[in-house]
């Protein structure tokens, strides 16, 4: 059963990043119906058991760091809007910055919470996904140095601007 979901949240990882916010001409060419408006769900980018080779070969082709790296690249230089996860105001650049450097999420990050519109073309066969928001899940150690859980950061509007 384990397999099965890692499998699963392989496929959805490698598919996700290949669709994302597209200019109104493109979308206009899709002919699909609304599947999910909107769908939340996360995705583990790091491997938090490295005796676990499954989740190491799923993960195995992917560049999560660079995007998380790039995503808050792109904060801080005010071409994505972050909110707070709690109460949704938009943060400050210090605020934003507060955030990156004491939960080091560009090293940290272990999950990414997207959420997405889902379009299906049933004549096609084709489904089409657009990301409008993430949020980068980063690791909670325990005193021991095993890993707890996500706490989440700050969400990301990958609509804006």
């Amino acid at each position: 059963m384990a397999k099965y979901i890692y499998k699963i949240t392989a496929l959805i990882f490698s598919g996700l990043f290949l669709f994302s916010c597209e200019s109104q001409q493109k979308q206009e060419l899709f002919q699909g119906e609304t599947i999910a408006k909107p769908i939340i769900y996360e995705v583990i980018i790091k491997n938090p058991d490295p005796e676990n080779e499954w989740k190491d070969e799923c993960l195995a082709n992917t560049n999560s760091d660079k995007l998380v790296k790039d995503i808050l690249n792109a904060v801080l230089k005010g071409k994505l809007q972050a909110f707070d996860y709690y109460d949704n105001h938009e943060l400050s650049l210090s605020e934003i910055e507060l955030i990156i450097e004491e939960n080091k999420l560009s090293d940290r990050t272990g999950t990414i919470q997207f959420e997405e519109d889902w379009y299906w073309d049933k004549n096609k066969l084709k489904l089409r996904k657009e990301v409008k928001k993430i949020m980068f899940g980063y690791e909670i150690y325990d005193n021991l140095g095993k890993l707890r859980g996500y706490k989440a950061s700050f969400v990301i509007d990958m609509c804006t601007k």
